[in-house]
């Protein structure tokens, strides 16, 4: 008869599956969100189980769930492309498709009445309704095999359509990826909370090994039928960027870091520069490489340069082309030119990743920031070429920064991350606005 998982949002049983976990679910978790603990079976999911294990005395169990916060959750939902507005796309286009549906059905016939409720319904059933009704559901635990028209008049009519079981869900939403039906759950759901995915039952059927890595199982099965579920690759200018880049992400958004592959230069020797970023994308490009791929850019005059023959170039959906973000510390940043020591906005002609270590680094023993020097002029972009003097001495500061603030959290809101930040929001949005990409 098989045996089914949960998946829970904050404690409300959104989804289950029989015999085995849903992949595009698992891509929530990671291995390191498993969990493995003692449990009461009088402890077990009331929603799931109602009074089944009332009796179960002092008996314990042992249960193996991946749980995470469901805030880190929306962030790696984010990350992936399943924002609050591709759910609401696909949820408008979805409501749309069956009212066009029981709309032709009634024609059809000849006779609306026996469509004529449906009908009414989906047209009042607006994206903010359907999300008013499911936080009613998630809060007060409204489930649908525990609905009785007797008992709860006061049930809205949209919490009573949601709660239809339909589509092989354990409510009815219109999705083509069950993924948006979560990030609308976790949108609505009490904070905080946790997501959970327990997978005890299945594990104690023989369905999965006691110590078999279910999530990356899962994640594996999608990515080799559809790459766009593995990791982000991000191509930097060179092995500095990746590194710092790299270490950042995992001190600052650890939920977050296994999300994203950065290319290794050492590894495999590859040449770094702005030109060599451009014919990495162009490669990939023509490649047809399914994975999602950033090509970050320095913010500096170079970097404009060498962007200009990907002006011609019509990249897939799947390629994001990006440049470090300007920052209000480098609108009025020192610079050594011919003429001595002046300010100017270096956003666009100078600014490499050293500048976005964080005023705490490039601020020097004397108290004034380490200047950036003039290069060459590039004519193809009208601008002259800035570099960051004392780049190696940056960079090892900055790596003392990251070990102090590794070992010790305090000292983190003491330092300045904001540059760091600011390029990794940049990074976490480069999907977010395409719901197909």
């Amino acid at each position: 008869m098989g045996t089914y998982t949960e998946f829970l949002v904050a404690g409300y049983p959104l989804l289950n599956s029989k015999s085995f976990v849903l992949p595009e679910a698992m891509t929530v978790f990671r291995e390191s969100d498993r969990n493995v603990s003692p449990r009461s079976l009088a402890d077990r999911n009331r929603l799931v189980w109602g009074d089944a294990y009332d009796d179960a005395g002092e008996q314990i169990e042992t249960a193996v769930q991946y749980i995470c916060d469901t805030e880190v959750v929306i962030a790696r939902l984010d990350v992936m492309g399943f924002t609050l507005e591709r759910a609401r796309q696909d949820f408008e286009s979805g409501r749309d498709e069956r009212l066009i549906t029981y709309t032709d059905w009634a024609k059809e016939e000849g006779n609306d009445y026996g469509y004529k409720e449906e009908i009414t319904l989906l047209q009042s059933l607006s994206f903010e309704a359907y999300l008013n009704a499911l936080r009613q559901v998630i809060a007060e635990g409204i489930t649908p095999y525990a609905i009785d028209d007797t008992d709860r008049p006061e049930l809205s009519q949209h919490v009573r359509y949601i709660l239809q079981n339909d589509e092989g869900y354990e409510i009815t939403y219109f999705a083509d990826d069950v993924r948006c039906l979560i990030r609308m759950a976790c949108e609505v759901a009490p904070k905080p909370s946790k997501v959970v995915q327990d997978i005890t039952d299945v594990i104690d059927s023989g369905y999965y090994e006691t110590d078999e890595p279910v999530c990356q199982l899962a994640i594996d099965s999608l990515i080799n039928g559809h790459l766009e579920n593995s990791n982000r690759i991000v191509l930097t200018e060179g092995s500095s960027d990746a590194q710092i880049l790299k270490a950042s992400l995992a001190l600052l958004y650890p939920e977050l870091s296994d999300y994203y592959s950065f290319l290794d230069f050492g590894a495999t020797r590859v040449p770094g520069g702005a030109g060599q970023l451009v014919s990495l994308i162009k490669g990939f490009a023509a490649a047809g490489i399914g994975n999602r791929i950033i090509g970050l850019f320095d913010n500096d005059s170079a970097a404009r340069d060498a962007r200009r023959s990907l002006d011609q170039v019509r990249l897939p959906s799947n390629i994001v082309v990006l440049a470090y973000p300007d920052l209000p510390l480098l609108q009025e940043y020192p610079t050594l030119g011919p003429s001595g020591l002046s300010c100017l906005n270096v956003n666009g002609l100078a600014a490499s990743i050293e500048l976005y270590l964080g005023v705490d680094i490039l601020t020097g023993k004397d108290g004034s920031l380490t200047p950036i020097q003039w290069k060459g002029y590039l004519e193809s972009v009208g601008s002259y070429q800035g570099e960051v003097t004392r780049k190696a001495d940056l960079q090892a500061a900055f790596y003392e920064k990251l070990a102090q603030a590794g070992s010790s959290p305090s000292q983190r809101s003491e330092q300045d991350w904001s540059g760091i930040d600011a390029i990794l929001q940049l990074v976490f949005s480069a999907f977010r606005l395409s719901p197909t990409a």
